[in-house]
């Protein structure tokens, strides 16, 4: 879409190229192909009705969001039949400016048409635009995984950092670590059972439970995470994290990514929570995860590296 005050320029079709097929890539990759979408752009811009402002969307966060894409719905129905699609975007112009539209967020939420309902869906702003590499395709990956069901994994200040830039629902602008972790993956189904593996703390003692941990970006058979139940809602998580893939992680920062996840803890709350390496300081998490020799503690558990190879990250688990 346009507007009267912000005229986009261009082939629709050309201009969302990157950001349609970058997500498709990065959904097959992090999937292991269960997951691809089929996208339709609309051949010509559809000039709002109304002042890109209206909606006063111009503040992170801040304004009628919600009210802006069900607007965006009905000026297009005439247009599209809705009963086609699982998600319907609607992208603002490369030009619109932060005081117009900051934010993008999704909406995985009803919206009566014509056609019947949209149950899904997101807009976007200034934020797909950014000036990092493959900004457009992070962004909507981003906003299409809380279509999933995934949450926000940062904080907002004052509240400090709790997990780090290791998931694109973290951190979507991150040129590193950007596959989403074994976590996000189980609970998507986009992990079989044979890919992890689940210990309760009552399964574990003095004698070291040893388990062989394969990249969580390499494709192929072995065991990508090890979970251990802590309670009913919470859960520890041991990944070995390295380049591969659509990760990009500096050879220093390569390593067993440990962290829990408390679900009775709201998205953007601090619900995911790394636990660091000794000597671990970065506000980002991304010097947190553990070297060989490396040992961390949570709630009674005890995690150790072993070892690391390239294909392989060796972990042993026991409990004071």
């Amino acid at each position: 879409v346009d507007f009267p005050d912000v005229i986009a320029t261009g082939n629709p079709a050309e201009t969302y190229y990157e950001m349609a097929s970058g997500m498709d890539n990065f959904y097959r990759k992090v999937s292991d192909g269960r997951v691809s979408f089929e996208f339709q752009i609309l051949p010509n811009y559809l000039r709002m009705n109304f002042a890109s402002t209206k909606y006063n969307l111009g503040t992170w966060s801040g304004g009628d969001a919600l009210g802006y894409w069900k607007a965006s719905i009905a000026a297009a129905d005439p247009y599209v039949d809705y009963s086609k699609f699982d998600v319907v975007y609607v992208l603002s112009p490369r030009n619109i400016p932060w005081a117009s539209m900051a934010y993008g967020p999704a909406f995985p939420m009803k919206v009566e048409t014509d056609d019947g309902l949209v149950f899904n869906g997101a807009i976007s702003g200034v934020d797909a635009w950014n000036n990092i590499p493959g900004a457009p395709w992070k962004w909507i990956s981003h906003e299409t995984g809380h279509l999933f069901g995934l949450h926000d994994l940062y904080t907002v200040s004052p509240q400090a950092p709790t997990f780090g830039s290791w998931d694109l629902m973290a951190n979507n602008w991150s040129i590193e670590a950007i596959e989403l972790d074994s976590w996000n993956r189980y609970i998507t189904n986009w992990l079989d059972e044979n890919q992890i593996d689940c210990l309760s703390t009552d399964a574990i003692s003095a004698s070291p439970i040893s388990r062989q941990l394969i990249p969580l970006v390499q494709n192929g058979l072995g065991q990508k995470a090890q979970f251990i139940r802590l309670s009913a809602s919470k859960i520890l998580v041991a990944e070995y994290r390295v380049t591969g893939g659509l990760d990009n992680i500096p050879k220093a920062n390569e390593g067993v990514l440990v962290y829990t996840v408390d679900m009775t803890i709201p998205s953007i709350k601090g619900g995911w929570s790394t636990q660091r390496r000794a000597g671990s300081v970065r506000d980002d998490f991304t010097d947190a995860a553990l070297k060989t020799g490396d040992t961390v503690q949570v709630s009674g558990v005890t995690i150790s590296v072993a070892s690391l190879s390239s294909t392989s990250a060796e972990i042993r688990i026991t409990k004071a």
